[in-house]
């Protein structure tokens, strides 16, 4: 039968393999969060740069469909900032709930390295019990010639 170690070994590199997808996760919860931040961060320039060319354009001669256009246009970019708003809310929300995955599979891993290890331990200390068992059998049959 193979020794419990080898057998909780299995389930460690299983362990194992379950936190290295977690962390794949983390990393790729934690880039969409960063992306999000920067697409918004581009569209509130981009918005914030239309809007002072609609009041630089205002003073001029435009026609009202043009004037309306350029309304039209930043409500868009409005819009488009809100959506990126709550997809940012949502994956910001999705990494919380990554993180707290990756931390129970650490938690997890980290368990059961350490029952690897006592389990090592203890086989470590049994064979060391039948060696020195095997050592004072082995004493007693030797004969003494000085009797």
């Amino acid at each position: 039968m193979a020794k419990k170690s080898k057998r909780m070994e299995l389930v460690r590199g299983l362990a194992e393999r379950r936190k290295q997808e977690a962390d794949q996760m983390l990393a790729a919860s934690r880039a969409r969060v960063e992306q999000d931040k920067m697409s918004e961060q581009q569209l509130q320039a981009f918005l914030g740069d239309y809007q002072q060319q609609y009041r630089n354009n205002a003073g001029q001669s435009l026609s009202v469909a043009e004037l309306q256009n350029q309304q039209a246009f930043m409500q868009k970019i409005t819009s488009a900032l809100l959506q990126q708003q709550k997809a940012a809310e949502m994956h910001q929300r999705e990494l919380q709930a990554v993180e707290q995955h990756w931390k129970q599979t650490y938690g997890k891993l980290k368990g059961m390295e350490k029952l690897v290890r006592t389990a090592r331990e203890q086989e470590e200390k049994e064979e060391d019990k039948q060696l020195q068992k095997a050592l004072d059998e082995r004493s007693q049959l030797v004969k003494t010639n000085f009797i």
